[in-house]
């Protein structure tokens, strides 16, 4: 039986009976709207730990002014449901003054930031200023919160996985981030809350996403490194001729999410992309070694 936590009391006094039972704890942070990849991430804390624990919070900290807090879903009754279908043990669903009880609604507001560096500086972080200091922050609390062992995070927000296990590492918190593969739709299309913005026209042409990454991801495995400059122009031609508003970045890097060298692995390599449609902003990669040549 799912049991929903409300208060700091509340996750700290179930986590630490499960301690005093001896159970290892996973954990999914989520911001709710839960779809198939949030719960393919539940499968897997309950599959490598004895009890499995959700966060649901839309943390306001890492919203920039002009974002999508106030419309960003919030479908809290069939998470619950979804959950307990997938019998993950607990889900913590504080209220905003519960974690932020000064009041604080912007990354300005905070008095304490987590702060990682240089991988916050490429990609989506350099088109949402703030943003990953805001998702450290929260989850670094969270983390002190729930105490687990393992944290599950998709690679559809690879950027922010590897940030996190960036943080995890710096501050030498006793946790693993484990990095699970992307959820898509039947066409390709990687599940996302934000997918429920898009109407029938735009549905149809977000997963040419996808498809463009894995064509461009398999023109590097075939030319090498060398040619990723002029791969990245090729897709975002291609994505803005299939129909997208606008294209933030395509870009090439390491796994590390370091700079591409000419003389660089291409099994070292992956692709992203953050593109607008309608109202959605869309993100996607996709890694070189995983597309067949």
């Amino acid at each position: 039986m799912l049991r929903v936590l409300r208060t700091i009391d509340d996750v700290r006094q179930q986590t630490r009976e499960w301690r005093d039972a001896g159970s290892s704890i996973g954990c999914v942070m989520t911001m709710g709207a839960l779809h198939g990849g949030h719960l393919s991430l539940v499968d897997a804390a309950r599959k490598e730990c004895e009890k499995a624990i959700l966060t649901l919070f839309v943390n306001p900290i890492q919203f920039g002014p002009d974002e999508d807090f106030d419309r960003y879903p919030r479908t809290e009754e069939a998470d619950f449901r979804a959950l307990a279908e997938r019998s993950c043990d607990a889900v913590f669903a504080p209220s905003t003054r519960t974690i932020f009880p000064a009041g604080e609604r912007s990354l300005g507001d905070v008095r304490t930031r987590v702060v990682v560096r240089r991988l916050t500086e490429v990609l989506c972080g350099r088109h949402r200023p703030g943003h990953f200091d805001g998702v450290t922050t929260e989850v670094h609390l969270m983390l002190r919160l729930v105490d687990c062992d393992r944290t599950y995070w998709g690679e559809k927000d690879y950027q922010q996985y590897a940030v996190i296990r960036a943080m995890a590492e710096d501050l030498a918190l006793p946790v693993g981030v484990v990095p699970c593969p992307t959820v898509r739709d039947s066409d390709g299309l990687a599940l996302s809350s934000r997918n429920t913005y898009l109407d029938a026209a735009q549905r149809a042409i977000a997963p040419t996403l996808y498809a463009e990454l894995r064509r461009g991801a398999r023109r590097i495995a075939e030319g090498g490194a060398a040619i990723a400059g002029p791969t990245k122009t090729d897709i975002a031609a291609r994505l803005l001729a299939s129909g997208f508003d606008r294209v933030e970045y395509v870009e090439v890097h390491t796994r590390e999410l370091g700079p591409v060298r000419a003389d660089t692995p291409v099994a070292d390599l992956r692709v992203f992309a953050a593109v607008r449609l309608g109202g959605a902003r869309l993100i996607d990669n996709v890694a070189v070694a995983e597309v067949d040549r």
